[in-house]
């Protein structure tokens, strides 16, 4: 079944409050705010190494909270989504990774924003080395048992949308079995 839209976009009237650095942020004629971005695309990867998930622990200013998520990130101007993928992937939790298998595109808030998120899964992860963080970054690298973090997200104490679609993508592919819910 293929789903298509019964009808055009509505195309609403916005005003733009405010445009920098690629960004720019609306107004529509109802007061919802929403922002766009030039350069929208994304990547994350969830990888599974033994029994266990490689997960990042990171504080978010938005939800002014600790966020238990998937490492990524931005992808750079002439860089493969892949290659973005696996760069992020090492930079924040140290590990590198081999293939890599391609779950789909996401859009976390379509209703607030045009971000875009590639979401990539592996199993060939290599022992860690040091992360490559940002300056603006604190990122703290967990191993999480599959079974636990399905557990996690099934008590709502993980709710991250990238790491619960990349689950749901791995498991209704066949690719997580055995691990109990």
């Amino acid at each position: 079944m293929k789903l298509t839209p019964n009808h055009p976009a509505d195309k609403q009237e916005t005003n733009v409050l405010l445009e920098r650095e690629g960004w720019t942020l609306y107004e529509d004629k109802y007061g919802k705010l929403y922002y766009t971005q030039t350069n929208n695309e994304s990547v994350v990867m969830l990888a599974k190494d033994e029994d266990c998930f490689i997960l990042i622990k990171q504080f978010r200013r938005a939800v002014q909270s600790s966020v238990i998520k998937l490492p990524g990130g931005g992808v750079n101007a002439g860089e493969s989504l892949e290659s973005a993928a696996k760069r992020e992937f090492l930079e924040e939790t140290g590990y590198s990774c081999g293939d890599v298998i391609y779950l789909g595109k996401m859009w976390s808030s379509s209703w607030r924003s045009n971000e875009m998120t590639h979401v990539f899964y592996t199993e060939e992860v290599s022992p860690p080395d040091l992360q490559r963080l940002e300056n603006h970054e604190s990122i703290e690298v967990l191993r999480v048992e599959v079974k636990d973090c399905l557990n996690l997200i099934k008590a709502n104490e993980i709710s991250d949308p990238e790491l619960t679609f990349a689950l749901l993508q791995v498991i209704l592919r066949g690719m997580l079995t055995g691990h109990g819910r």
